[in-house]
């Protein structure tokens, strides 16, 4: 589901999900943490299993998200950033049930993102909101079904300079079957080479060992939510699976920056259900066992 693709707080990227180090952007704002303007990635996972039948589920995904342009000033003191991404997951199922609708499925979503955030000069408070319409495919066929979108509002406050904390919520699939989803989010460097990142689901610890290495620990949603075609109508598809693993990142160039990391996939899940919300296929289908991943990453700082 997109809703965890994203994170729950946006305000000002001041909790951004990057890898090592930091960087400098317009009007001297260092960003914690660091944030990717482009970045490319693949993940594959296998051996997920399916509870209620003797099938099982692989997935190799890619994904493309690039900054559109530099932050620019728009009213009341809030700058805006807007981003672009690509994702495709190719599912892959053995031993599914005959007349399930997810037999060798590549799933594609597009993403136009425009965030809006506030960072007050002479206040530790920071506000913000995203706005995602998103096309989430099979391209089997195009319609309105196939039109997506996700908002998210939140705030947050700078306890110190190593520390803020803040709150969000997030409105998932506004054109179909809505949900809600509150969240919590918080920027942590406890030292100058550690740092922890929580925003929504996800959770990244790192730990700078040099300027041009660093490892880390992740907890990470991959996922989405489709609309596809099949025998009995317009349906969307839906997979989620939980990332927990290590991760090592290293400094190409000075802007680029090689990642890499495996580990478990847990709480996986996949249902196939109407555009109104109703799960089909739920017997035959189930819950998913845990598998394994492993990914590999290039991200580029700064243009």
């Amino acid at each position: 589901m997109k809703a965890f693709l994203s994170a729950v707080l946006v305000a000002g990227s001041t909790l951004a999900s990057g890898e090592c180090g930091e960087i400098t952007r317009p009007q001297n704002r260092t960003l914690p943490g660091g944030l990717d303007e482009t970045r490319v990635g693949v993940i594959a996972s296998s051996g997920m299993n399916f509870e209620n039948s003797p099938a099982d589920l692989a997935d190799l995904s890619f994904e493309l998200s690039t900054n559109l342009a530099e932050p620019f000033p728009i009213f009341a003191g809030y700058t805006a950033q807007a981003a672009f991404r690509y994702e495709t997951h190719m599912l892959r199922t053995s031993g599914l049930p005959s007349g399930i609708p997810l037999h060798d499925k590549d799933l594609h979503e597009i993403d136009l993102s425009l965030a809006l955030y506030q960072m007050p000069r002479g206040t530790r408070w920071f506000s913000g909101a995203w706005i995602n319409p998103s096309l989430a495919t099979d391209f089997d066929g195009l319609s309105s079904d196939d039109l997506f979108l996700d908002l998210a509002i939140g705030a947050g406050y700078r306890v110190l300079d190593q520390l803020s904390i803040g709150s969000g919520v997030m409105a998932s699939n506004l054109t179909g079957d809505a949900s809600i989803y509150p969240g919590l989010a918080l920027f942590w460097k406890p030292a100058d080479d550690l740092k922890v990142i929580l925003y929504g689901p996800n959770l990244r610890c790192s730990w700078d060992l040099t300027d041009s290495w660093c490892l880390g620990f992740e907890i990470r949603p991959n996922g989405g939510t489709w609309n596809i075609d099949s025998p009995d109508g317009s349906r969307n598809l839906h997979f989620r699976s939980f990332r927990s693993g290590l991760h090592s990142s290293h400094r190409l160039s000075e802007e680029i920056w090689l990642t890499y990391g495996a580990g478990i996939t847990n709480g996986n899940k996949l249902e196939i259900q109407t555009t109104g919300g109703s799960e089909v296929f739920a017997n035959q289908l189930g819950g998913l066992d845990s598998g394994l991943y492993g990914f590999f990453a290039i991200g580029l700082k700064s243009w």
